[in-house]
C-alpha cells in the first residue's frame, strides 16, 4: 500500500486524484493552516488525519516515523503570480516549501520515493523552481516538468498549471533535462473514465446552435496543444447541475458593471476561462460566466466548477461554508484529471 503524505492538502485534489486513479494507498497525513479549507476536508474525508499545522512545525523525527512512500504538494502559488507581487522566497508563504527543501529532504532518512508538485504556470521561472530542482539532483531524483491544462484532455476548462513528477533512483544521474513538456501521453483510460462520470446529456436542437465565443481559441490557454480528437472535446453542458438557476443570476447592477468585460458561454461551449479564487467578487479575468435558455447571465455554482475540475460527484461543501469561501477554496485548487493523468505516468500505469 502506497503511504502518501499531502503537503498543502486545500480541500483535497491530490487526494481525489489517487482515487480517481484506483491507487491502493493510504494518507498517513494531510497538512494545512487554512482551517476553512481543513474543514471542507475533514467533511469529505472524515477518515484521513487532517492536521492544521504548519510544515515548519513538524519535527523531523516525525517524518521519519511517517515513512511516506510520495509526497503530493501544492505549496501557496501567490509568491509566483502574476497578478501578485512575485516576491519568491522573499514572501513568507515559501517558508513551507523551502523547509522541506533545506532541513526535511535533505536529512531525511526516510525519503520518499515520488514527489509530485503542482503549481502555477510562472513557477518555472522562479527561484522556488531552481531550489526544487538542485534538491532533487542533489538526492538522486529522476524529474519530469510539465505545463498541462485540462483544456488539452477534452475538458471544457482553461487552468495551466506547472507539474513536476519525481521518482528517486539507485544509480547516479549523470545528465538532467531542463525541458518543460507540454504534452504527455498515457491517458486514455482516465480519459474513458471522466466520460462514464460525466456522460453526454445530447443537446437538443435550441439548444445547440451555434456560438462563435463557445469554440476554443487561441485566448485558451494551450489551445494549440491539444491532445484529444475535435469530437472528443467534452460540452461544458456534462458539467452543468442544471442549465437555469435563479439563485447565481447577476442582478441589473452586476450586469452594468461586469457584462463588457465578461466572458459568456453557453451550453454547448467546449472552453471556459481558468476559475479563480476572485470569482464572484471580481469580473474580469476570474473566470467565465453562462448564458442560461432562457437568456439570463448567471455564475456556474461551485459545484459546477468542482465538476469541471473533475472533483468526485459526491464531493461537497459543509452547509457553514459560504458561496464565497467555496469560489476562494475552488480557485486555490487544482485539476483533479490533470493530477491523475500525472499519476498514471509517475507509477507508469497504462
Amino acid at each position: 500500500m502506497l503511504r502518501a503524505v499531502e503537503l498543502f492538502s486545500g480541500i483535497g485534489g491530490m487526494h481525489c486524484a489517487l482515487d480517481f486513479v484506483d491507487l491502493n494507498y493510504e494518507i498517513i497525513a494531510a497538512i494545512d493552516i487554512n482551517p476553512t479549507a481543513n474543514l471542507v476536508y475533514e467533511s469529505n474525508f472524515p477518515n484521513a488525519p487532517a492536521m492544521n499545522r504548519t510544515i515548519e512545525g513538524i519535527s523531523l523525527n516525525q517524518w521519519e516515523k511517517w515513512n511516506a512512500d510520495i509526497w503530493l504538494m501544492s505549496p501557496p502559488c501567490q509568491p509566483f503570480t502574476r497578478q501578485g507581487k512575485q516576491e519568491d522566497l522573499n514572501d513568507r508563504r515559501t517558508d513551507g516549501f523551502v523547509h522541506l527543501m533545506k532541513s526535511i529532504l535533505p536529512q531525511l532518512k526516510a525519503k520518499p520515493k515520488y514527489i509530485l508538485l503542482e503549481n502555477v504556470s510562472g513557477f518555472e521561472y522562479s527561484q522556488a523552481h531552481q531550489l526544487l530542482l538542485d534538491t532533487l539532483q542533489a538526492h538522486n531524483y529522476y524529474y519530469e516538468q510539465y505545463l498541462l491544462s485540462p483544456i488539452q484532455f477534452g475538458i471544457p476548462n482553461s487552468r495551466l498549471r506547472f507539474y513536476l513528477i519525481a521518482k528517486q533512483q539507485e544509480k547516479p544521474i549523470e545528465t538532467y533535462s531542463s525541458s518543460i513538456l507540454t504534452r504527455i501521453s498515457n491517458f486514455e483510460r482516465l480519459y474513458n473514465k471522466l466520460r462514464q462520470k460525466f456522460p453526454s446529456k445530447g443537446l437538443s436542437l435550441e439548444e445547440n446552435s451555434l456560438h462563435e465565443n463557445d469554440q476554443i481559441t487561441d485566448r485558451c490557454s494551450h489551445s494549440s496543444e491539444i491532445l484529444v480528437q475535435p469530437d472528443q472535446s467534452i460540452y461544458i453542458n456534462d458539467f452543468l447541475i442544471s442549465n437555469e438557476n435563479q439563485d447565481f443570476e447577476l442582478n441589473e447592477k452586476q450586469l452594468e458593471r461586469g457584462l463588457h468585460v465578461c466572458d459568456i458561454i453557453t451550453c454547448h461551449a467546449k472552453r471556459s476561462f481558468c476559475f479563480t479564487k476572485s470569482y464572484g467578487k471580481y469580473f474580469e479575468g476570474t473566470g467565465s460566466l453562462f448564458r442560461t435558455l432562457s437568456n439570463r447571465i448567471r455564475y456556474f455554482t461551485p459545484k459546477e466548477i468542482a465538476n469541471l475540475h473533475c472533483f468526485p460527484l459526491n464531493y461537497q461543501f459543509p452547509e457553514q461554508i459560504t458561496t464565497r469561501q467555496a469560489y476562494s477554496l475552488l480557485g486555490n485548487s487544482l485539476s483533479v484529471f490533470v493530477v491523475g493523468v500525472l499519476l498514471e505516468n509517475l507509477f507508469e500505469r497504462s
